[in-house]
This record gives C-alpha cells, sequence and structure tokens, in this order.
C-alpha cells in the first residue's frame, strides 16, 4: 500500500509541533486518526514519532474524550501495544478518564478500566510522563537535534539535506560502534550506499572483537549487503570470504540465522558475479545447502532458485523447488506470492 499523503501528513504535524494554538485540536484528531489509519493498513509492526507525535499533540490537550482516539492508535499492533504510552488516555485526569469509561458501553470497556485503574496511573505521573514528550517533542525548533532534524527531513522525502543532518550530527559524537551504526543504517535507508560502506568499514576496523568471532562476521556479512546493492561485486566477494573466515572459529558455529544470511549472499551475488565466478558461488552455495539441515533452509531457497534460474542449472533449479515444496508442506502452508514470483524468475529482493 502507498500512502501518497504520509510526508504531506508528516510536514504538518511537524509544524504544528513548532506552533501550538488551542484552536488546532480538531485538526490534530483529524491527523491522528488518519496516521492510525495509516498504521492499521501498512505498517504491521513498529512505532515511529510519525504516530507518537500526533498523539501527543492531541494529548496535550487534555481531553479525556480523545482517550478512545488513543485507545485506538495504541492498539493498532503488537508494537504500538507496548510503544504507545498508556498516558496519553489519561491526559484528561485519571478519575476524568475513569468515569467516562464506566458510562460508556465500548466493547473494550472492562479491558480499559482494568489497565487505567492502577494505582501507578496518577495525574503526577501522567504530568512527568507529558514533561517528558515536550523534552523529545520540543516547542521550540532550535531544541531539536541534528539526529531529529535527520530522521524529519527523510520523513519528508529530502534526502540530501537528511544525509547532511545525519553527518553532521555524527561528527560531533565520540566514533562509537553505535555512533557508526545508526550512521550507516541511516545513509543506506537513504540510498546513499557508497558512503555506507565506508562507514561500515570504519566500524570493523574499530570492532575490538577478535577476528574469530559471530560479532565481527555479523559486521561483515552486513558489509557484504551494502556493497552488493552498491555494485561492487569485488568488495562483496571479499567481505564474505572474511566472513566466512571470521566465522570458522566461531564455537559451535554455525547458528541457524547467522548461516541463513551467509549462505544467502552466496546466492545473492551470483547474477551480478562477473564471467565464471557465478557458477564458483553457486557451486559453493550448493556445497552449505547440502551439508544443513532441512529447517534451516527457509530462508535460503528462494535466493538459491533464482540464482538456479539464473545460471540455467535446472538440475540444481528442480532441486531447490523441491526442497522448498518440502519445507512450506512442513509448515502448513502454500508457497508465498513474493515467492512465486520468485520462482518465475524475477530474482529475490534483498
Amino acid at each position: 500500500m502507498t500512502d501518497r499523503n504520509r510526508a504531506a501528513r508528516f510536514a504538518v504535524l511537524w509544524a504544528l509541533q513548532y506552533d501550538r494554538r488551542p484552536q488546532d485540536l480538531p485538526l490534530l484528531r483529524f491527523l491522528l486518526q488518519q496516521q492510525t489509519t495509516f498504521y492499521q493498513e501498512a505498517v504491521p509492526w513498529g512505532l515511529a514519532p510519525d504516530l507518537t507525535l500526533a498523539g501527543f499533540l492531541v494529548a496535550e490537550h487534555r481531553q479525556a474524550e480523545d482517550l478512545w482516539l488513543h485507545w485506538t492508535a495504541k492498539n493498532i499492533s503488537f508494537d504500538t501495544a507496548l510503544g504507545y504510552h498508556l498516558n496519553h488516555l489519561l491526559t484528561g485526569g485519571a478519575a476524568a478518564t475513569a468515569e467516562l469509561v464506566r458510562a460508556s458501553t465500548h466493547p473494550d470497556r472492562d479491558r480499559i478500566l482494568g489497565d487505567i485503574t492502577s494505582d501507578r496511573h496518577t495525574d503526577a505521573a501522567v504530568e512527568g510522563w507529558l514533561d517528558q514528550q515536550r523534552e523529545q517533542f520540543p516547542a521550540d525548533p532550535a531544541d531539536e537535534s541534528l539526529k531529529a532534524w535527520a530522521y524529519h527531513a527523510a520523513r519528508l522525502g529530502e534526502r540530501e539535506a537528511s544525509r547532511l543532518f545525519m553527518t553532521e550530527w555524527a561528527a560531533s559524537e565520540p566514533r562509537t560502534d553505535d555512533t557508526l551504526n545508526t550512521l550507516q543504517f541511516h545513509l543506506a535507508q537513504l540510498g546513499y550506499l557508497t558512503e555506507a560502506v565506508a562507514v561500515q568499514k570504519e566500524a570493523i576496523a574499530l570492532c575490538d572483537s577478535p577476528p574469530e568471532s559471530s560479532l565481527k562476521a555479523s559486521k561483515l556479512l552486513s558489509l557484504v549487503g551494502l556493497e552488493r546493492q552498491a555494485g561492487d561485486f569485488t568488495g562483496a566477494w571479499q567481505s564474505l570470504q572474511a566472513a566466512g573466515q571470521a566465522l570458522s572459529g566461531v564455537p559451535d558455529w554455525p547458528w541457524m540465522g547467522m548461516w541463513q544470511a551467509f549462505v544467502k549472499e552466496y546466492f545473492l551475488l551470483v547474477p551480478v558475479a562477473p564471467g565464471h565466478q557465478g557458477r564458483l558461488l553457486l557451486e559453493e552455495g550448493d556445497r552449505h545447502l547440502r551439508e544443513a539441515p532441512q529447517k534451516w533452509l527457509s530462508g535460503v531457497l528462494d535466493s538459491a532458485i533464482a540464482a538456479a534460474e539464473h545460471l540455467n542449472e535446472n538440475d540444481k533449479l528442480s532441486r531447490y523447488q523441491a526442497l522448498r515444496g518440502v519445507d512450506h508442506h512442513q509448515r502448513g502452508r502454500r508457497p508465498s506470492p513474493r515467492s512465486a514470483e520468485t520462482s518465475r524468475g524475477t530474482g529475490p529482493h534483498p
């Protein structure tokens, strides 16, 4: 699903964050409703400031009747249930909110009452939470961090501005693993893959783990994906070999998740490999598949099928499709539309 108004809606929310007026409440309610609908229809997991900002700006008006809007937003998904704070419902006053719920015929009436009538949900606690929200969403643009500006610009589709904000933020921070991870991930999300590769290489160089370790291997596998997406086959192949060497010294290697990420890259590199190297990669990936238990294959087979199709390796293709059929049967499900597309030759989606 594509929400054409998402960026425009966030731009309005962002502007309202810096210009708060009592008469804006109807507009804020509408924006929260629209943002909730977007999450219900297109965001099966996760929670971002585009929803929490809308919720906070409504909550700051302290109208008890808005609890129903907040309750709907909170119950979109598992992530919103955890992350969209119950205090949103209580900003109209704990007693007034409880009374309003008791008088209602809402199907979740008893559940809401059970949640909001705990001793810890006091007006003082709600006020403290509102103060924290005001720090997170300041009314003065000058109080925003560079990282916040980077995220805001990204949501508005301003890629270059977002890159500059995040790069400047990182330059002012210690060059720690957390800083580099944030910078690399953001650059990659924006599509600045060459810069993301450089940052990931810096993170690997600073990694104080032993050369043969799962942490080092994980960082190298992230680098493989970035280099592959950036079109640097040679770099990706070298990084994949280095990841294999790191994993060779890890006790109890391989684990399923790391194994899937490692072997999958062999197959993902096949379509971009020059000359005969694609067949060498396919053979190596195939060797790993033959040595692995069936339950480990589910995260790899679509990519293996696409690689075999790319090279017209029909024997391998038939075997991989048969393995996928067994996996789907064991899981009690049919191939997904995405899997079906892959088997027709559209290729994997990294």
